[in-house]
């Protein structure tokens, strides 16, 4: 099992939608397993992690979950991202948002957070940053 940051921009995605269902896709950009844990980073302006959630399955075409995913996609869905799988996200654990919030940016930099989030980082390459991002959720 690994521990992934994932990066979602709000302008494009209704993050907060999909995490008040128990269960909710979400585009895969790395190498995510099934029983993988992701942890959602919000980018401006929450900056902060949002979200804790489990892999419950990868691999999905988005023709076979667009009905499920249409509601949160902001704009028009692009079809030429049909090629991009998916993975299926369940029990989401939520954070408050708030400028001061344990998991904001300065803290995750604090922790050993190195430049900009523009993609899926595998925490277990970062052992002080994922120990940070775990405490906070206990």
């Amino acid at each position: 099992m690994a521990s992934w940051l994932i990066p979602a921009n709000t302008k494009f995605y209704d993050v907060f939608l999909a995490f008040e269902r128990s269960e909710t896709y979400w585009p895969m950009n790395a190498k995510v397993a099934t029983g993988d844990i992701v942890y959602i980073y919000l980018a401006a302006p929450y900056k902060q992690i949002g979200f804790r959630s489990k892999v419950l399955g990868i691999g999905y075409d988005l023709a076979e979950i667009l009905d499920q995913v249409r509601p949160l996609i902001k704009g028009d869905v692009d079809h030429g991202s049909g090629s991009k799988p998916f993975m299926k996200l369940g029990a989401p654990c939520a954070v408050p948002i708030d400028p001061n919030a344990a998991l904001s940016l300065n803290n995750l930099r604090e922790h050993g957070l190195k430049g900009m989030l523009m993609g899926a980082r595998k925490l277990d390459n970062n052992l002080p940053l994922l120990e940070f991002t775990e405490k906070a959720f206990k």
